[in-house]
């Protein structure tokens, strides 16, 4: 099974209300392009899962229409979660699955599946991690893949 691990894209900065913070139009832009990547890489069913926030919400958005699927919320990709409670959420799936939040729970997240410990991993917006294994668990993945969407601007 693969997990692709997503932070948001670049948002606009300096919002009292962080829930509602939009991307900028360049964090669109990457969005776009990581929907693009993904629609070459995922192969078979596959679910998307996004934080509420807004900025998830729309990073999620051209990633679901290109691979033909709906957004799932889950309250789980906030940025305050643990990766843990995440893991929970994901032990019992049994398909692909492309989750879009934040820093510092995606760092933590690839941590922890991979390497069974978690620290922070810094991780740039937009940037994609393809992960795969047996099973959605602790120290069970390995990183296969990676997108960063700098590269392709030069």
């Amino acid at each position: 099974m693969k997990l692709y691990l997503i932070r948001h894209g670049e948002a606009v900065s300096g919002s009292p209300d962080d829930m509602n913070r939009p991307l900028t139009e360049r964090g669109e832009q990457r969005a776009i392009r990581a929907a693009n990547w993904l629609s070459k890489h995922v192969k078979g069913p596959v679910s998307v899962w996004a934080s509420p926030y807004l900025r998830t919400q729309q990073t999620a958005a051209p990633i679901a229409k290109a691979l033909g699927v709906q957004i799932i919320d889950h309250h789980c990709l906030t940025p305050d979660m643990t990766p843990q409670k995440v893991v929970d959420e994901l032990v019992n799936e049994q398909q692909d699955i492309v989750l879009v939040t934040h820093l510092p729970l995606v760092g933590r997240l690839a941590s922890l599946l991979i390497e069974g410990a978690i620290f922070d991993q810094p991780w740039s917006p937009t940037e994609i991690w393809q992960l795969e294994g047996d099973v959605f668990s602790a120290g069970c993945l390995q990183n296969t893949d990676v997108w960063y969407p700098a590269l392709e601007e030069g």
